[in-house]
């Protein structure tokens, strides 16, 4: 059923009149009694009594004026909502991101973004590195904010990949490690803690990549007595003693930086990289455009 129709059947049932409804809508009159003879043939009924040069509404024309008017409104809502889209302020974002990301910094800067985009909604997924990429491609998130886990330069051809700031690794023990104690009288480097039992991120994370990476470019043996899939376990694992682990400290909720301590190693140079992602074929809506925008400059803004 096109607009049109509904449109001159409105304009004449409000008038009563077609040559009135036609200069209503900016039509011949030809045209808006052929479209609405069209819209009854479409209706399989009739819609007006014809008496001479007055028209009257019948029955099911009285009846079809309460839905024409909810369709047109209905249709108008939508055009409304798809320029409020375009402008970035209505409309579901899906978001991935690594843990330390998605648990404490997303929901500090959604608090004020919601505030200038109420009407736009989000949906977090928290995963490691590989699995969010994975999802980016295959157009399950919008965007993703990850661990970079290939080399610089180098993003899969299906991506577009911005950095968005540097953390330098750092060893993590409970505050009651003797290492604590023994970084005081000298430098700790790596070769001297690599025999310390580790507590690490399963495979798919970035930052487990990123101490692979380490340990086999030293030919330093990568001892793991546990692995866990959530950030959140690796530092209960820490906290307790059972292992150290080694990650950027921005990782780290606040709340979090009190129950272990974080050792910078003396010739533990390597970076871990937080970038963005998206996918390089295709358009983002205005809602996703926006957040990630917002996302960049104000993660751009801050020195971890």
């Amino acid at each position: 059923m096109e607009i049109p129709k509904l449109t001159y059947f409105l304009a004449a049932a409000q008038t009563l009149n077609f040559r009135r409804a036609a200069e209503l809508c900016s039509v011949a009159q030809p045209v808006l009694s052929r479209q609405i003879a069209a819209l009854e043939a479409d209706l399989g009924v009739e819609l007006f009594k014809r008496v001479k040069k007055r028209v009257q509404l019948t029955e099911a024309g009285q009846e079809f004026v309460i839905y024409a008017r909810q369709a047109l409104e209905a249709l108008q809502q939508g055009q409304q909502a798809m320029v409020e889209l375009h402008a970035g302020a209505r409309g579901l974002v899906r978001v991935g991101c690594i843990e330390g990301f998605g648990t404490e910094r997303l929901p500090q800067i959604f608090v004020s973004f919601q505030q200038r985009f109420p009407q736009i909604r989000l949906q977090v997924c928290i995963r490691g590195t590989d699995e969010l990429l994975q999802l980016v491609e295959n157009q399950q998130l919008d965007f993703a904010v990850v661990g970079m886990t290939f080399d610089r330069g180098k993003p899969p051809a299906t991506l577009v990949v911005r950095d968005i700031f540097r953390d330098q690794l750092h060893m993590l023990v409970a505050p009651h490690h003797p290492l604590v104690s023994q970084r005081v009288a000298m430098p700790l480097l790596l070769k001297d803690v690599a025999r310390e039992p580790l507590v690490l991120l399963r495979e798919g994370f970035g930052a487990r990549r990123v101490i692979e990476r380490v340990f086999a470019q030293r030919n330093l043996p990568l001892q793991a007595v546990a692995e866990v899939d959530m950030l959140e376990g690796v530092l209960a694992f820490v906290r307790l003693g059972i292992g150290a682990t080694f990650v950027p400290p921005s990782m780290i909720r606040s709340s979090q930086r009190a129950e272990v301590v974080a050792l910078p190693l003396a010739d533990l140079k390597e970076e871990f990289v937080f970038a963005l992602v998206q996918r390089r074929l295709g358009t983002l809506s205005a809602a996703a455009n926006v957040l990630m925008r917002t996302v960049l400059h104000e993660l751009k803004q801050e020195i971890p």
